[in-house]
């Protein structure tokens, strides 16, 4: 019998049934009264309780002081208190996640994690015995099962493949790979039977020889087991080099040569094409950089190419000392201490200064102008006062205190007063304009950067260009107004003048990754060009 929704009032004689079967809903509960079975979402149940479902079952919930008066064998909840699912057995609940013992079908090979109560101790048994257990303390053997404090091998060694053969001397891997001897007789430095040998026997043959008697390594030998061989290397305190290296050699270690400038002693290091990349010259205490006669403690009078300064913005400058010199990536200028705690920009050679006027009218009774200056002058002596086109002595008729402009006496009443400031090259030191001229650039049809600017440091440029054609005795000049919004540059050029009867180039720009290019494309063959600029800073 099948029961759907029931409206009004269930009675008891709906259910009070005998011998017959009994659905909810179809499936959603079944009671299968001729096996004495209960289905959830299955009629046809196979065990006492049956649930089909994909879900879960869920179990009562409490701490563990809200387990049930009465528990008996087989209850199970879970332990809000323990976080665990538990189960009464024998007059104890036990956590089921773990359990106490993994064993066997008769018990005498186990894993079991509590012996007794709250020993925190793991067990290994096997064929009824105790054989290892894990404690706080590590592993541990029982006696004559197992490791105790020594680790005896009979024979050889096999780790992941490598076959390793022990003596009472002697340890080797990989014969002859690597080989650990110790001389029994008691040797030095010159007893080349006793130490750390690699690939020995071979010409690759590197050793580390130990002087028993002095207590430390005593010597690497590149090449054969003679501390007079060509390749030694002579170590006093383990890291230390005392002699000059021949062939490769790496260390992971700190390395000091020459140890307490024991020895007049030179250092080489060589590149692909450089023998002197590095060369330290011990008798003139000075490093070169491509030469091997170093003048100043550090020389790179050797190379035709450059120095590159430490690069980084305002926020990144390390802590001031006097002469230390970077490039600020910020500002677009180089940078340097000389009081050991203020960075000063440089200026740039080929720059120039910005003048500016700044104006005011006498009352007749006022001596100060506050505000008169829009920044503050460097000293008193860097400004050029007027009154009335008369020029005033500084210190004798004004002084300047910060922006403010104070006269010795009032200058009378409508009287013109101005000055010309930018003589101490503020404007350049907070990034105004700078005027510098390339070097003379090539280019046929292919676009060519003749002229570049760091986008991130200057907004725009003002440029004259100057083409050479030297082939048909052709020039053109011409002025250019470059800027960029930080993903594009625009240009416009204009005022071009030719000897010729036609342009020599034509000029564009870019924005690349950060750079401006400023780039020209022969309109016939090679051409030469030359600019002066200008930059703007963003």
């Amino acid at each position: 019998m099948a029961i759907g929704r029931i409206t009004g009032q269930m009675l008891s004689a709906n259910l009070a049934r005998s011998g017959t079967d009994l659905a909810f809903e179809t499936n959603l509960l079944a009671l299968d009264v001729t096996n004495s079975r209960v289905g959830i979402g299955t009629a046809s149940p196979a065990t006492t309780l049956h649930i089909s479902a994909t879900d879960s079952l869920r179990l009562p919930s409490g701490t563990t002081g809200q387990r049930p008066g009465s528990p008996a064998n087989g209850d199970v909840r879970y332990n809000t208190t323990l976080s665990t699912i538990e189960g009464y057995s024998n007059g104890a609940y036990a956590n089921l996640a773990s359990g106490a013992s993994i064993k066997d079908a008769d018990g005498d090979t186990k894993v079991q994690v509590e012996e007794s109560s709250d020993e925190d101790i793991i067990r290994f048994d096997c064929a009824g015995s105790q054989i290892a257990s894990i404690t706080s303390s590590g592993l541990a053997f029982d006696t004559g099962k197992g490791i105790t404090s020594n680790l005896t091998v009979t024979g050889n060694l096999t780790v992941n493949g490598t076959t390793t053969t022990i003596d009472s001397t002697t340890l080797t891997i990989e014969d002859p790979l690597i080989q650990l001897a110790k001389n029994n007789s008691g040797g030095d430095a010159n007893t080349f039977d006793q130490g750390l040998f690699l690939n020995r026997g071979s010409l690759a043959n590197v050793s580390f020889i130990w002087d028993e008697s002095a207590d430390e390594f005593a010597a690497a030998v590149t090449s054969g087991e003679d501390g007079t061989t060509a390749g030694n290397v002579t170590i006093d305190s383990y890291a230390n080099l005392n002699a000059n290296v021949v062939g490769g050699a790496s260390f992971a270690r700190a390395v000091t040569f020459n140890d307490a400038s024991a020895n007049d002693l030179d250092f080489r290091m060589e590149s692909a094409a450089q023998t002197h990349a590095f060369f330290l010259d011990g008798s003139a205490n000075a490093i070169g950089l491509h030469t091997s006669s170093p003048a100043y403690p550090l020389d790179g009078s050797g190379s035709t190419g450059a120095f590159r300064m430490p690069v980084g913005t305002t926020a990144q400058r390390p802590t001031g000392a006097t002469g230390i010199i970077r490039f600020n990536s910020q500002t677009g200028q180089y940078e340097g201490c000389q009081d050991g705690s203020t960075f000063a920009n440089f200026a740039i050679a080929g720059s120039a200064p910005t003048f500016t006027k700044e104006t005011a009218t006498g009352d007749g009774s006022s001596t100060a102008f506050s505000g008169f200056f829009g920044s503050a002058p460097e000293n008193v002596n860097n400004v050029f006062v007027y009154i009335d086109n008369v020029f005033q002595e500084p210190t004798e008729n004004y002084t300047v205190s910060g922006t403010t402009l104070t006269f010795t006496s009032a200058p009378h009443s409508a009287a013109r007063i101005f000055a010309i400031t930018g003589a101490d090259n503020t404007a350049l030191a907070t990034g105004g304009v700078a005027r510098s001229e390339t070097s003379s650039v090539n280019f046929t049809s292919s676009a060519t950067t003749i002229m570049s600017f760091n986008g991130a440091s200057y907004r725009s440029a003002e440029l004259y260009i100057q083409l050479t054609d030297a082939a048909n005795t052709e020039y053109a000049a011409m002025k250019g107004v470059v800027v960029h919004n930080g993903t594009t540059a625009f240009i416009t050029v204009s005022s071009i003048t030719n000897t010729g009867s036609s342009d020599l180039a034509a000029i564009t720009a870019e924005y690349d990754s950060g750079t401006v290019n400023v780039q020209a494309v022969s309109t016939g063959g090679v051409t030469a060009a030359k600019v002066q600029y200008s930059l703007a800073a963003v």
